[in-house]
């Protein structure tokens, strides 16, 4: 099974959340790993429903695909809870 095939079975926006945090803690403990051990390139995931194994080409490779996830995590909690920005007056920052 692939990451997106993965993230796609979800149900909810919180359950892609937590299946992205999980694909992001699997990217990280493969960058962990490549500094030990320049020849892994590759992580697997088992949630006990699902498995997924993915290889990657490089270091850059890994973090590029760590940042896209963060991004789209970030953009489905947007989603669920929207952005929220505070306007103040200039009277309101003395």
């Amino acid at each position: 099974m692939t990451e997106t095939v993965y993230i796609q079975s979800a149900t909810t926006l919180l359950q892609q959340c937590a299946y992205i945090d999980q694909i992001i803690k699997g990217l990280y403990d493969l960058q962990i790993a490549r500094i030990g051990n320049a020849d892994v390139d590759e992580y697997k995931i088992d949630d006990g429903q699902m498995k997924i194994e993915t290889k990657y080409r490089s270091a850059e490779a890994i973090e590029k695909a760590i940042f896209a996830y963060d991004r789209q995590k970030q953009t489905i909690l947007n989603r669920l809870n929207g952005r929220n920005m505070v306007l103040r007056d200039a009277g309101g920052l003395r």
